[in-house]
């Protein structure tokens, strides 16, 4: 039965510090769920509805569709809210890797997980800043890729030091800089993806081998492509 431990658990997992003290993240979605679920990851509760598709699951335990919406951080509800413990998986270091600098919207986050899983790479760096992949946003916007995706969660000195370790060429995305084709020609290489708004942070300005930058139309006033948007046509330019 749904109780009131359980409504003081859910709502405290919307804080990133006790997510990480007690590793453990929510999904709220059925699919996204079952992404996690063939990945074996940890079921620690799964609150569903008594005609979801998870009724018959041996964690499930029901909620009413008033609980449901009370608890669910989505705007639309999708019948369960499971609670999942976190999971680690092996970096590769045999082709890319990305790093999100300071990148702050969930949902721009997520894309970029879900982009890193199609694409195959290596891993993805989380430094200070960062918004955490964790966060039921994050989770949701992924649509399962976090399940998939090795992570790495280090300061900024520390992952130039992995990469130099891992002899990977340092590519960062940036308004003024060269072409795709020529910067990602590389079969191993790291891709820094600055703030939304302010862009990548000096350290890596100053630690970059390359900036890459998309060419827009000359009739185009458009000052900016959103940071996924632009994550996908370099990393299509990487796999080509």
């Amino acid at each position: 039965m749904f109780s009131k431990s359980h409504s003081k658990l859910i709502r405290s997992l919307h804080s990133k510090k006790i997510r990480w003290e007690r590793k453990l993240f929510i999904v709220e979605n059925p699919k996204v769920l079952g992404e996690f679920i063939s990945e074996n990851f940890e079921i620690i509760f799964l609150f569903t509805l008594k005609d979801g598709f998870y009724v018959n699951h041996p964690k499930s335990i029901l909620l009413s569709n008033e609980q449901l919406k009370k608890y669910s951080s989505l705007d639309n509800p999708q019948e369960c809210i499971a609670i999942l413990k976190m999971k680690s998986f092996t970096p590769h270091s045999n082709s890319w890797s990305v790093i999100l600098d300071r990148v702050q919207d969930p949902g721009n986050a997520g894309a970029l997980i879900r982009l890193a899983d199609w694409f195959g790479l290596d891993w993805m760096a989380i430094p200070p800043g960062t918004v955490d992949p964790y966060s039921p946003k994050v989770v949701q916007a992924s649509m399962g890729s976090l399940a998939r995706l090795p992570l790495i969660f280090e300061s900024d000195s520390n992952l130039d030091i992995l990469l130099r370790k891992e002899n990977r060429i340092i590519v960062l995305a940036d308004m003024k800089g060269i072409s795709p084709k020529d910067a990602l020609a590389s079969n191993k290489g790291c891709l820094i993806l600055g703030n939304e708004g302010n862009g990548p942070s000096d350290f890596w300005k100053s630690r970059c081998d390359h900036f890459v930058s998309i060419q827009k139309s000359p009739r185009s006033k458009t000052e900016s492509l959103n940071v996924a948007t632009a994550a996908a046509i370099l990393l299509y330019e990487i796999s080509t």
